[in-house]
């Protein structure tokens, strides 16, 4: 017998390791078997004449891996890797291009007084912006119970067990201190940038793109018996900036009492469970039957959701793929030495405008009854250090803009954008 090391094709995470060695521990003509989901390796004392490849390659496969025979440089992972990467900045590119977050940016808000039966039904319409937001987050959980050899509905049950209970502490807090949880600007887009990282680095791990794997820490999930990192991960999941989250925050408040406000944000979140709850389930019984070709979807799904919450994470920063100008046919007065603009507000999109450089900006936005929501109820301008909230009728906007450049602004979920193009 020899030490042998082979490649194993599919691992991303520490679950995988203990799937591909609980594949091979136990055949007879091998021993010792140790698995690195980082290096993408498997390391075993080997004995070929009692253990052909073919056969080891065999069992592998029957877990959901693959035994790699070609070798595994470091030229091979770079080459993938620079591929990968300029299709990520494409992608990104696009996103900015087409707004197709906006899709997304339209949800039902809770007003004061609402039954609480209401409250739940709202919990349902919004979850399709649940699945939207965080649905790659739900997607990894069950992906990674499958390849572990556990049944997805327990870490589904616990992820979103732990999204309810931490809705319902944060609408106890907001109704007992009569306080909403806001975050700043800054520190939202952080969150949002770094778990869009996060969840992309995950992705591309699930691509098997091995040069990446040694970049994120250990999954809770090693050291927690079970699927109870799924939990935690629930919590956490919890606590991400979120629009209807902060409507119902809103809500909360409005019933004055601990009580209620933890009751109307749990009744919230069960609204929302039920289709959070399929997409995982779903995604995971798919693994389960395909784990290879799923593992390979769930990767780009993942992907592409990490990169829809990148891009709302950069836009919060001031920073757009692409400024897509399209130039509104609002009128522009200088009056007193003041530029005067107005804008219509539309639920699907901010207006672009045009302005000089150096001279002050009155600038008139209305909204029609209905044009409203939660999402875009309130724009960013991070260059100019602005936060306005919006309503029905007129809001006007100061500011002077004193360079020659393309400001880009955004809503306050980084899912609307918006362009001032500044001339001299």
């Amino acid at each position: 017998m020899k030490e042998k090391i082979w490649y194993i094709g599919g691992m991303y995470c520490p679950h995988c390791e203990s799937a591909v060695v609980q594949a091979v521990n136990g055949l007879d003509g091998i021993a010792d078997p140790r698995a690195d989901y980082r290096t993408g390796t498997l390391t075993a004392v080997w004995d070929e004449d009692r253990l052909p490849e073919a056969l080891l390659a065999d069992c592998i496969a029957q877990a959901g891996y693959e035994l790699k025979t070609g070798n595994n440089s470091v030229f091979r992972q770079m080459i993938s890797l620079s591929v990968t990467l300029l299709s990520l900045a494409a992608l990104y590119l696009l996103f900015g291009l087409l707004h197709l977050d906006s899709l997304f940016a339209v949800f039902p808000t809770a007003r004061a007084g609402m039954r609480l039966s209401v409250v739940f039904v709202l919990g349902m319409f919004t979850s399709l912006h649940c699945v939207a937001m965080c649905g790659g987050i739900n997607l990894v959980q069950s992906a990674a119970s499958v390849q572990a050899g556990r049944k997805p509905v327990i870490a589904n049950i616990q992820y979103n067990a732990g999204r309810l209970f931490s809705y319902t502490l944060i609408g106890g807090i907001v109704g007992a201190l009569g306080t909403v949880l806001q975050i700043s600007t800054m520190m939202q887009a952080f969150i949002q940038s770094a778990a869009a990282i996060i969840m992309v680095i995950m992705a591309l791990n699930m691509l098997d793109l091995s040069a990446l794997k040694g970049i994120l820490p250990g999954h809770p999930g090693r050291r927690m018996p079970g699927s109870a990192s799924s939990f935690w991960i629930g919590l956490l999941n919890g606590i991400m900036p979120c629009g209807p989250l902060q409507a119902m925050q809103i809500y909360a408040l409005s019933t004055g009492r601990w009580y209620m406000g933890a009751l109307s944000m749990a009744c919230f979140a069960l609204g929302t469970i039920p289709l959070m709850l399929g997409f995982g389930l779903v995604s995971g019984q798919m693994n389960k039957r395909f784990a290879k070709p799923m593992r390979i979807l769930s990767g780009v799904l993942v992907l592409i959701m990490g990169m829809a919450m990148l891009n709302r994470g950069l836009s919060l920063f001031g920073i757009q793929g692409i400024p897509v100008q399209v130039m509104t046919d609002d009128a522009l007065h200088i009056k007193n030495e003041v530029q005067v603009i107005r804008s219509e507000l539309d639920w699907r999109s901010y207006p672009d405008i045009r302005v000089k450089a150096g001279i002050p900006v009155k600038w008139i936005i209305h909204a029609d009854e209905g044009k409203i929501t939660g999402c875009n109820n309130e724009m960013v301008i991070p260059s100019l250090k602005l936060r306005v909230s919006l309503q029905e009728g007129e809001k006007v906007v100061e500011f002077t803009a004193d360079t020659a450049e393309v400001i880009s602004y955004t809503c306050w979920m980084g899912m609307l954008h918006g362009t001032i193009t500044v001339e001299q």
